[in-house]
């Protein structure tokens, strides 16, 4: 007769290795992820007849628009493209680091758009280029 009685082995699932595995996963993950593709909500803003183009420093909001022919309008005036240039670079004189809100139309040349905007940065301005949502 044996005093060695063979015990029954208990099945066992080993998590560290399961662990480590994941964590190599993660991290793969995290350094292959594409973080520059940011969506933003689409919402258009109620509009109200009490509202003022104002911010808190008491200037209004300053409007460059571009038309489909290539026309420039500052404030909603005609203007040509040396007179843009002038009025931006005395209002940059006055006011640096305001912003400007450049907007152009789908059909207009990229040349124009970029011609207001740069004008600004010249002027010591913050340009914004004002888009629609294409829905």
């Amino acid at each position: 007769m044996s005093l060695y009685r063979p015990r029954k082995r208990q099945n066992q699932i080993n998590i560290v290795p399961l662990i480590d595995v994941m964590t190599v996963l993660i991290f793969f993950f995290l350094m292959t992820m594409r973080f520059d593709e940011i969506m933003t909500l689409d919402i258009s803003p109620p509009s109200a007849e009490s509202a003022t183009p104002e911010y808190a420093n008491g200037t209004g909001a300053v409007v460059v628009a571009i038309s489909k022919k290539g026309t420039f309008f500052y404030n909603k005036q005609e203007v040509t493209k040396q007179e843009l240039a002038r009025r931006l670079t005395d209002l940059g004189k006055k006011l640096p680091g305001h912003y400007i809100f450049v907007v152009a139309d789908g059909q207009t040349f990229t040349q124009d758009a970029l011609y207001a905007v740069d004008q600004a940065n010249k002027a010591d301005l913050r340009p914004r280029l004002v888009t629609q949502s294409s829905r």
